[in-house]
């Protein structure tokens, strides 16, 4: 059975929810960056959180509900970040499951829109996801930024 927590009531996962970060996003980084930031991501009223995925009780994915995602566009937010599930959940729903737990969380705070940045293509449109454009990165090349409306 899939259950969806916040990671504030299962701190004993944040070893598990930074290294997946980590290794998916930031291994460039000190670990310790990772871990001390996800610990601070914890809230359940306000923005930042941080959500898990429980597949028969063993944590196989996690998200974020973050205020920015992507620094040259500070006028968004929140945005929907760190959505990433393990090879060996993949394909069982778990990725909408946490995306959809998102958008609740960010409607139940009130927000009207909800915001990711992504190179993926096809995947976010299926979940109901609006492309609003391609955003030039510092390193070069484009991300691509989404739009949830949350209004509907």
């Amino acid at each position: 059975m899939l259950q969806i927590i916040n990671l504030k009531d299962r701190m004993d996962l944040l070893e598990q929810v930074s290294h997946w970060l980590w290794q998916q996003w930031a291994s460039d980084k000190p670990y310790e960056v990772i871990k001390y930031a996800t610990e601070h991501h914890v809230h359940v009223d306000r923005v930042p959180m941080t959500f898990v995925a429980l597949l028969d009780e063993q944590p196989v994915g996690t998200v974020s509900l973050w205020m920015n995602d992507f620094k040259c566009r500070q006028d968004l937010y929140p945005w929907l970040a760190s959505l990433y599930v393990t090879e060996a959940a993949r394909g069982q729903g778990v990725a909408a499951a946490l995306q959809q737990y998102v958008v609740q969380e960010a409607k139940r705070l009130g927000y009207d829109s909800l915001y990711l940045n992504t190179n993926h293509i096809g995947f976010y449109e299926k979940q109901g996801w609006e492309f609003v454009e391609s955003a030039p990165l510092l390193e070069g090349g484009y991300k691509r930024i989404y739009r949830k409306n949350l209004t509907d």
